[in-house]
């Protein structure tokens, strides 16, 4: 359709148009000139509403591409923000994937010793919250540990979860020694001094305070118990106590079952204590019989 504002009025007192002036005058009666008006005016009228519906048109064009303009911009800008949501991503999965480390204070310098470091099969132990024997944290085996750690020449390698992140580590870091020994058979000496080591590392692997204060308070109450002043066998009961309750409370707190570890138990107490006793007593009749026995798990209620 062709733009009507383009259009020109014709000129109807033309001799073209004087059949129609004719007709309309015998029809009307009225004078030649008006009817001339008359048909200019008519024209016009239609000619105005044309103009009015095209511009109208027009503009119902121009909006809808305006709006297809719009969309298309918006739907380029989605596209964009999400390439660009997604580079980031990649660019955060990354660096989370990237080795970690940490900085350092420029001021102090290395302490005057070196605490004594545990396998990575009792550090992973300790980071998993899961029980491990004290002979791991004795000094003979932190020591060895350390020449271990020095010296690893194996190939075999195992995966191991780490916040969330499957990692790569020597298999034999995370294996039990065949060496290890139950808490009940080390030297008091040696447990004293394992107890002090196990502590340490179970606050660097942030275990929660509350279980911490209850271990510290559990070997606390062992070490200055009675037991040890009123039974020649006195040791030996502790560490019997000792393997005993803290291998039951791990068990418990994984049934989500947990009880106060730092209240000793006298009961359970005096019970090791007789049957400590009893073992001693019936060593002449039976050369075999153990000064340390299997692990019981007794709880208290």
């Amino acid at each position: 359709m062709a733009d009507p504002s383009l259009e020109i009025c014709p000129d109807f007192a033309r001799d073209l148009y004087a059949r129609i002036r004719d007709d309309l005058v015998a029809a009307t009666g009225a004078e030649p000139q008006a009817v001339i008006d008359r048909l200019i005016g008519t024209w016009t009228e239609g000619h105005q509403a044309r103009v009015l519906k095209w511009n109208q048109q027009r503009e119902e064009e121009a909006r809808a591409e305006a709006e297809i303009e719009q969309a298309q911009a918006e739907r380029v800008k989605e596209e964009r923000l999400a390439k660009e949501a997604e580079t980031e991503k990649e660019h955060l999965d990354s660096e989370k994937k990237k080795p970690k480390m940490n900085g350092f204070n420029a001021t102090p310098t290395v302490g005057d010793a070196i605490a004594p470091h545990p396998s990575q099969y009792a550090i992973q132990k300790l980071n998993n919250f899961e029980y491990v024997e004290l002979w791991y944290f004795s000094p003979n085996r932190c020591k060895e540990a350390m020449k271990t750690a020095q010296s690893i020449t194996d190939d075999t390698f195992s995966l191991a979860k780490l916040d969330d992140q499957l990692t790569i580590h020597p298999a034999l870091a995370f294996k039990a020694s065949r060496a290890a020994i139950p808490d009940h058979d080390l030297p008091f000496s040696i447990f004293l001094r394992a107890k002090n080591s196990f502590l340490t590392h179970t606050s660097t692997a942030k275990w929660p305070q509350a279980h911490l204060d209850a271990l510290a308070l559990f070997y606390w109450h062992l070490k200055n118990h009675a037991i040890q002043d009123n039974s020649e066998l006195g040791d030996m009961v502790i560490l019997h106590y000792a393997s005993r309750v803290r291998l039951d409370w791990h068990d418990h707190l994984k049934r989500n079952e947990g009880f106060n570890i730092r209240i000793i138990n006298e009961t359970l107490m005096q019970s090791i204590n007789e049957e400590m006793w009893n073992c001693v007593r019936s060593r002449a009749l039976n050369p075999v019989c153990p000064g340390q026995l299997d692990p019981l798990r007794t709880t208290s209620n």
